[in-house]
């Protein structure tokens, strides 16, 4: 069993990351809450690792804290929740909103994340209201404050769309949903704030 990988992250896109020990370049998947929290490339990281096996292959999925990894392990247990819905409610919600929603019956605010439906939120509040309790109550992204400056910052434009289609969005909800926040965001903002601005309003 993996624990932990501790190594030099040598390539960090949204959604996977590579992290390189002893010789050996690891192919870890994360959330976007864990990779706001990566350094640059180059640098070292460590990661808590969730080694999952099936019969078409192993992957590992890393986390930026033991209390992350953990709600992620409670998400995969609840029934027909894989690990991908699973990546996609850590990237579309805080723990700190995860647990709240969970725990207050809130299946509606869970709805907005991609992938979760109807049903799907139904089941996560149903079997695990009461067990999220011990997940820290860590804050959201920093909340954007709206500066009326048009978004013209096109690369910055292509990697917040090109994540939203990798979240599993197609091209016309991530253009709607870059065109709603435009206004409300600072130009100097990084992506990931970007990006969960956009799964919010969505």
């Amino acid at each position: 069993m993996i624990d932990y990988i501790r190594g030099v992250l040598t390539v960090k896109e949204i959604g996977e990351v590579t992290v390189e020990t002893h010789g050996v370049g690891y192919a870890i998947n994360i959330p976007l809450s864990t990779y706001e929290r990566l350094p640059a490339a180059g640098n070292e990281t460590m990661l808590q690792i969730h080694y999952h096996v099936r019969e078409d292959g192993h992957k590992l999925f890393g986390f930026h804290s033991r209390e992350e990894r953990e709600v992620f392990r409670q998400l995969i247990g609840v029934s027909k929740i894989g690990p991908k819905v699973a990546l996609n409610v850590l990237s579309g919600i805080s723990l700190k909103d995860l647990v709240q929603s969970v725990n207050r019956g809130d299946p509606v605010y869970l709805q907005k994340i991609p992938g979760v439906g109807a049903k799907t939120a139904q089941r996560l509040v149903m079997e695990l209201r009461g067990k999220l309790g011990k997940a820290p109550m860590t804050g959201s992204a920093p909340a954007p404050t709206k500066s009326g400056v048009p978004f013209e910052n096109p690369p910055l434009h292509e990697e917040v769309f090109a994540a939203m289609i990798s979240l599993g969005y197609n091209e016309k909800q991530a253009v709607h949903a870059l065109e709603r926040i435009a206004s409300e965001m600072k130009e100097e903002e990084p992506a990931e704030a970007w990006i969960r601005k956009a799964l919010q309003v969505l």
